[in-house]
């Protein structure tokens, strides 16, 4: 059984828990099974939300965030490398949507409907 530290960054050591269960044989059969545990565990987070119970609220977060790096080792893909351009990808579009809303005299959207965050969301997506 490997050794985990207090050193170890999390993304990293929840990966390497993933693989050693599935070198043990502790492992999804398939695609759909993880995305099922998934799907629950949004179910979850969006009870213990909605009941303001923050403490099960952030194990339903990290259960969540395991399912998903379940996924990704699944997938046979890094974890490291999908959060770091899923967060390039984040920033490039943020930025678009500030300077398109500044654009057409926006200062901040606070305060704004959701349907106009969608759209300048939208626009920076294309």
């Amino acid at each position: 059984m490997q050794k985990f530290t207090v050193n170890d960054c999390p993304l990293k050591r929840a990966e390497k828990q993933e693989i050693e269960a599935n070198k043990f044989g502790f492992s999804w059969e398939n695609i759909n099974q993880i995305i099922e545990q998934i799907q629950s565990e949004c179910l979850e987070v969006q009870k213990d939300w909605e009941s303001g119970d923050q403490i099960h609220l952030q194990e339903e977060l990290g259960d969540l965030l395991q399912a998903v790096i379940s996924l990704i080792v699944f997938c046979k893909l890094d974890p490291h490398e999908i959060l770091l351009k899923a967060s390039d990808k984040f920033q490039k579009r943020y930025d678009t949507v500030v300077k398109l809303a500044k654009q057409d005299g926006f200062e901040t959207l606070h305060k704004q409907p959701f349907e106009v965050l969608m759209k300048y969301w939208n626009l920076a997506k294309n």
